[in-house]
């Protein structure tokens, strides 16, 4: 017959029995304490913050790379300012929805200011920016997020305008305490070392995948503080049908596929903006950059006399995407002159021009007349004088009233030669 435990046996056992259960608790619950906290992140922006799904690359990005995962939402109408952001009223109830631990303020590509020069547009003022920029960060400090500011690309056709946009960005952020993603000088370092990599999208000011794909870089590099060089350049997820600019939740799609080696200069290259960036403080020396202008026209010659009247052909750059074609007829009569003008844009959105000119006045040495209603209601003011290479060009001005917004103004020039009958 077996020995009976004693009490002082059976104590041990149970007491052993508890330890083991707490321990195997302990390794549980420190497990569970251990496991990455979601990084939850709101981006307000517009068309280039959903063209190919922006926060989804990040999410994916997050996780290739084995960080936090992130958590975004996402409000993007195409064309949307900051301004439109906050006065529409869904981004800032979206702010108040949800524990954010960053929201992504992006503005519209100028800034809300419709400047063009001889066709182009250009980033010129942060007058509608800032004050909207302001607002968003202090209302998103309120919230206990942090603003981070998706500092933009310039367009294709101006690659100048980058200065313009840091220094909106980069002295906002720095007045109210936001953080910056830097994508725009990652953007920059791409086109200079690297111009083969095409970042654009056709239209010359979207990002292409590959675009898409450096800013994403750059914001993992920004939240993460890591390096993405060796993370897969090819990634799958939710689609944005840029129709109705809206994800595609029940779809799956390749958002971007870049081959290995353009995949690491991105990544270099985003690696390298931060990196600049945060050895300068988080923010970089930046000045106001003036608005671009039209050289001045040269010293004219005399007008006086038939060296003036006659036929005058050539071409105009002033409406975007629609140089068009000049003919300007001057006429003597006795002591009087008049002109006639005929604009042909080559353009099925734009009708052609042919008018007499009302106002048309001879100085010494300048003439000036106006379109008083060309496109969409544009008032155009031409001077023109010859120099004494012989032939006929000028400056044109327009400006085009906005109530509640800046005007849109656009700047350009025209060169003629007289007609040989």
């Amino acid at each position: 017959m077996l020995p009976r435990k004693s009490s002082l046996g059976k104590l041990l056992t149970s007491a052993a029995t508890v330890a083991l259960l707490l321990l195997t608790l302990a390794i549980g619950c420190g497990g569970r304490a251990h496991k990455k906290q979601p990084i939850r992140i709101l981006f307000i922006g517009n068309s280039y913050t959903y063209f190919n799904n922006l926060p989804e690359l990040l999410t994916k990005l997050a996780q290739y790379g084995n960080q936090s995962p992130v958590e975004t939402r996402m409000v993007a109408p195409g064309g949307f300012r900051l301004k439109d952001q906050w006065e529409k009223g869904e981004a800032l109830k979206a702010s108040h929805d949800g524990k954010w631990d960053y929201v992504v303020l992006q503005d519209q590509s100028t800034l809300g200011v419709d400047f063009y020069l001889e066709g182009k547009l250009h980033v010129t003022s942060d007058e509608v920016f800032r004050p909207f920029a302001e607002k968003w960060s202090a209302e998103i400090l309120r919230q206990g997020a942090t603003p981070l500011y998706y500092l933009t690309w310039a367009r294709k056709a101006t690659p100048e305008d980058q200065a313009a946009l840091n220094y909106a960005y980069v002295s906002a952020a720095r007045k109210t305490g936001s953080r910056i993603a830097p994508v725009g000088l990652a953007w920059e370092m791409v086109g200079l070392d690297h111009p083969g990599i095409d970042l654009y999208y056709k239209d010359g000011s979207h990002p292409s995948a590959a675009g898409s794909y450096l800013a994403a870089c750059t914001f993992y590099a920004t939240i993460f503080h890591r390096n993405p060089v060796g993370l897969p350049g090819r990634i799958s997820g939710t689609p944005v049908n840029l129709e109705t600019e809206k994800p595609e939740s029940e779809k799956t799609a390749v958002l971007v596929d870049l081959p290995d080696d353009q995949a690491r200069v991105l990544q270099t290259s985003a690696w390298a903006a931060v990196k600049e960036l945060a050895a300068h403080g988080g923010f970089l020396n930046v000045a106001p950059v003036p608005a671009p202008t039209l050289p001045e026209l040269p010293s004219g010659t005399s007008l006086a006399g038939a060296q003036l009247e006659g036929g005058w052909s050539g071409k105009m750059v002033l409406i975007p995407y629609a140089p068009a074609d000049m003919l300007l007829k001057i006429r003597h009569e006795g002591t009087s002159w008049d002109g006639h003008l005929e604009l042909r844009f080559h353009s099925k959105d734009i009708t052609d021009e042919s008018f007499d000119l009302q106002d048309m006045v001879l100085g010494d040495t300048q003439i000036t007349f106006t379109d008083p209603k060309s496109v969409s209601d544009l008032k155009i003011h031409f001077r023109g004088v010859i120099p004494r290479t012989g032939e006929l060009m000028g400056n044109a001005d327009a400006t085009l009233e906005r109530p509640g917004s800046p005007p849109i103004r656009l700047l350009g020039a025209w060169q003629l030669r007289k007609i040989i009958d």
